[in-house]
């Protein structure tokens, strides 16, 4: 698929436009080159490697300059689904070895154990693990993973009106609830109700696990009428997109194993209203708020748009997805992977901004992890739909 350009945009107007009553323009402010995303993807992916993974103690600098946060985890969790992506892609016994690597490294790194007190970083895990048993058979994996999505389950209560809490406490804020907790919990649940459908975990199978945290984060944080993903009601600053990203993922799950359309239109729902309204107006460019260059450490917001991008890349690719939204998720999409590797990456050193429409001026220190993971994902999902056909 050629580049959307404004021209070629409107020949489509009428079709796209029965996505729904918003902003549907996708313009390319700048003319982009053609890239191949197959060798982006590799030059993105080896230099994530070599620059960010420590193979001193196997788990991932936080810097470009080779620091390591010792209380970060759920980082970590991401950085191995690149490394997956990578080798699932490549086959490349390099990043295989760094999967092998991980296992050992980062739960040392966590007090020798994979069990945490936030639930939604244990959910990262559990996701991340399977996908490594997936694309690698090391049973050391499925175990963590099963392990992870047992404790998590161990979160949830009526207060809220149910969900999984944040974190281990009885306090007020570690009994707050969210998408970010949830999300992950429904996902894994729907994968786990693949891969055991009759298990029961505290009371109830995997799928009425992931029915049930669904429910709640669709009655509780999805305003119904506009498919907007919330943390806080009151204002768009908590809009971050891999909240939306792990809604519509466990959404698009349980539409295939339950056959019922009202997930799917969910998924839809969510993806159409995101591109719309969490975006860079002058370049329709993803942002969330709080992204900045931490002196070089980054933060947390960084990484939220590569997560996004892992599920919408699986919705892109969905046999049932409408002719017309998938040219526009396209279109999107690429758009986002453009302004990324033309403006937001600084050559020959690979180095990701967390804006992808510009670098960062006057900070000399950037280049932070979850920069880097949420690009490189990015990268690897352009390369992927160009594999499988969606992008030429």
């Amino acid at each position: 698929m050629k580049n959307i350009l404004f021209g070629i945009f409107l020949t489509f107007s009428c079709s796209l436009m029965s996505c729904g009553s918003y902003d549907d323009e996708y313009i390319e402010v700048n003319q982009f080159p053609k890239y191949s995303w197959t060798a982006a993807a590799d030059s993105a992916s080896t230099t994530f490697v070599n620059r960010y993974w420590n193979t001193s103690v196997g788990c991932f600098n936080n810097t470009f300059d080779g620091q390591i946060a010792q209380n970060d985890y759920w980082p970590e969790a991401h950085g191995l689904d690149v490394v997956v992506d990578a080798y699932l892609r490549t086959h490349d016994e390099k990043y295989k070895k760094v999967i092998w690597d991980f296992y050992d490294g980062v739960k040392n790194k966590n007090g020798g154990k994979w069990r945490h007190d936030f639930y939604d970083d244990m959910g990262w895990h559990a996701m991340a693990h399977l996908r490594a048993y997936y694309a690698t058979n090391d049973d050391r994996f499925l175990k963590s993973s099963h392990d992870l999505w047992t404790w998590i389950t161990e979160g949830w209560n009526d207060y809220d009106g149910g969900g999984i809490q944040w974190k281990v406490g009885t306090d007020a804020e570690s009994m707050g609830k969210g998408i970010p907790s949830n999300g992950p919990a429904a996902i894994i649940a729907a994968r786990f109700a693949q891969k055991y459908p009759d298990e029961t975990i505290n009371g109830f199978t995997n799928l009425q696990w992931s029915l049930r945290i669904y429910e709640w984060m669709k009655y509780h944080r999805t305003v119904l009428s506009t498919g907007r993903i919330f943390e806080n009601y009151d204002t768009t600053n908590g809009d971050y997109s891999y909240d939306v990203g792990t809604f519509m993922g466990a959404a698009i799950e349980l539409y295939n194993i339950t056959k019922e359309k009202v997930y799917f239109n969910d998924a839809v729902k969510v993806a159409r209203y995101h591109i719309a309204n969490n975006v860079n107006t002058a370049y329709k460019v993803m942002r969330d708020y709080g992204e900045q260059t931490g002196d070089g450490g980054g933060h947390d917001c960084n990484l939220f748009k590569g997560i996004f991008v892992r599920y919408f890349t699986i919705l892109i690719q969905h046999p049932d997805l409408s002719d017309g939204d998938r040219m526009r998720f396209v279109a999107f999409l690429k758009n986002n992977a453009n302004y990324l590797w033309t403006l937001g990456t600084e050559k020959p050193d690979i180095k990701m901004s967390p804006t992808w429409w510009q670098m960062p001026k006057g900070d000399t220190s950037w280049g932070d992890l979850r920069s880097a993971i949420s690009g490189t994902t990015t990268i690897e999902a352009m390369a992927l739909l160009e594999k499988n056909g969606f992008v030429d």
